[in-house]
């Protein structure tokens, strides 16, 4: 439960930054004690160290590798949907996601996409929750089944 916690958190700072707020230490305290107390969880009102750590990575790791993330948002992305045209929500939600499939190896992208589900459900509205759920499942399949890269001739 404790790393669901911080994948909230984490999400929840990657919205403010989306959103022009700092998502400073302050933040992070505020959100993670809110975020304890509606999950019921008893003495836990601060990341431990090991939660620090993974919203540290995501955080910075988001930040790292945004170009990358967003290019395959939206290659998995249907129809006319462009980044600008994503709630900052569900960018937020995808670009963690998107990262932990792709940059974390202690997260098996099943879990990634379940959590992002999650967070969607209840962080986003019911449509939202259809597209997310298409472009990770559709990211995940690229990603197990890889498309040939084409043949330049020289």
């Amino acid at each position: 439960m404790a790393r669901s916690i911080a994948r909230q958190a984490a999400m929840q700072l990657l919205y403010e930054r989306l959103s022009g707020g700092d998502a400073d230490l302050e933040s992070l305290e505020l959100v993670y004690e809110q975020l304890s107390k509606l999950n019921e969880e008893e003495g836990e009102l601060h990341p431990s160290k090991s939660e620090m750590a993974y919203i540290n990575d995501v955080l910075e790791g988001v930040e790292q590798h945004a170009s990358e993330l967003d290019e395959s948002i939206e290659k998995h992305s249907t129809g006319a949907w462009t980044l600008e045209r994503v709630p900052h929500v569900d960018l937020s939600i995808l670009r963690l996601a998107a990262y932990e499939m792709f940059h974390r190896d202690d997260v098996p992208d099943n879990v990634a996409i379940s959590e992002a589900m999650t967070m969607a459900g209840r962080y986003s509205e019911p449509k939202s929750s259809r597209y997310i759920n298409g472009v990770l499942g559709a990211m995940e399949r690229g990603k197990r089944d890889p498309q040939p890269e084409e043949k330049t001739e020289e």
